[in-house]
């Protein structure tokens, strides 16, 4: 009886493992490893690439309510991806567009902080970018933010 137990039990362990393995990507969203994926699905579909990267600093109230007001803004009709400030520095970018490999120089803030960066379809050019400060608080950021991403979804159709 004991061995059936432990074999269900490491199961589940090692798909933990594998999950967070995913880079803790939240739902809806595809973790970075997985960016030529949702490159390709975004030419395909004619979609926004949105990337979102966040701080490890899961607990800050204020990231969380960024990042619920950067997801309102970019709203729906786009691939979300998800990347770790603290390790998309360290991924191998030689996958990466060059427009995603030059803001990846300029370095993400880790910690308690999230960052939004719209891409075009093909990842060719960044169409928006706003950070905590300007989706937490600054509704007028907020809101030219969600101006420039409705209005690159529109010239998409």
């Amino acid at each position: 009886m004991k061995k059936p137990i432990i074999a269900i039990l490491s199961a589940l362990m090692l798909s933990g493992i594998a999950a967070s393995a995913k880079e803790d990507a939240p739902r809806g969203f595809v973790p970075l490893s997985e960016l030529s994926e949702a490159q390709t699905e975004a030419t395909e579909k004619n979609r926004l690439v949105v990337l979102v990267v966040k701080g490890k600093d899961d607990n800050c109230p204020n990231c969380a309510e960024a990042l619920e007001n950067g997801l309102k803004a970019v709203g729906s009709g786009v691939v979300k991806v998800f990347a770790r400030a603290e390790t998309i520095g360290k991924a191998d970018a030689s996958a990466f567009s060059p427009a995603l490999q030059a803001r990846v120089k300029k370095h993400f803030v880790t910690g308690a902080a999230v960052t939004f960066v719209v891409f075009d379809p093909a990842m060719s050019k960044i169409i928006a970018e706003a950070g905590r400060s300007e989706l937490q608080s600054d509704k007028k950021a907020t809101a030219a933010f969600k101006k420039e991403v409705q209005e690159a979804k529109k010239a998409l159709k």
